[in-house]
């Protein structure tokens, strides 16, 4: 089940046969029913038996240390649930953090960036073509603005500046066309 805490002790720290009760004692008296406790906790036998393990390594400090519990059972039960609740929250921080460690953002290859900076040129290449009032109306509209609000930016009617929206589109993507970009 469990490693047996006397064989990972230092010989300095193992308790002595005349301290009021033996750590082997102890692990032997104790350790079936704080498994099973800590597993019917957990739900897993492996945790379950590291973490009965690291209570009985810890008693075995505190038994070297001079400070032996006066009921070790409570005294390793208490230390076990603590263990096991320390032990959920660090897992649950950690899958609370898992996903801002993982990078979604991917930077765009060279090669995308070099075809994005040579369209955008044609593009305006192109828009430099157009006359000062459809530029315009094109920017605005490629910025997201509607055509009520264009009309009231550039003093013009709604149904005016829609068609004049409508036609400077129609310019602009003959002349794409004609440069080879296609929507």
């Amino acid at each position: 089940m469990a490693i047996d805490v006397l064989q990972v002790l230092p010989t300095a720290t193992r308790p002595t046969a005349d301290g009021a009760a033996s750590l082997e004692a102890i692990y032997r008296a104790h350790a079936p029913a704080l498994w099973g406790r800590l597993l019917s906790l957990t739900r897993d036998p492996a945790l379950a038996d590291d973490l009965a393990s690291e209570a009985f390594l810890r008693l075995a400090m505190e038994i070297g240390a001079g400070r032996a519990p006066l009921d070790a059972a409570a005294w390793l039960y208490r230390v076990g649930s603590n263990l096991m609740i320390s032990r959920a929250r660090r897992v649950s921080v950690a899958t609370r953090a898992m996903p801002g460690l993982l990078e979604r953002d991917v930077a765009p290859s060279p090669e995308d960036e070099v075809v994005r900076n040579e369209r955008d040129e044609m593009v305006r290449d192109v828009l430099a073509t157009l006359g000062g009032d459809d530029r315009q109306i094109v920017v605005l509209a490629a910025q997201g603005y509607r055509s009520a609000e264009i009309a009231r930016i550039t003093g013009r009617s709604g149904p005016a500046t829609r068609t004049r929206l409508c036609r400077a589109r129609g310019r602009l993507r003959t002349r794409l066309e004609l440069m080879g970009m296609t929507a």
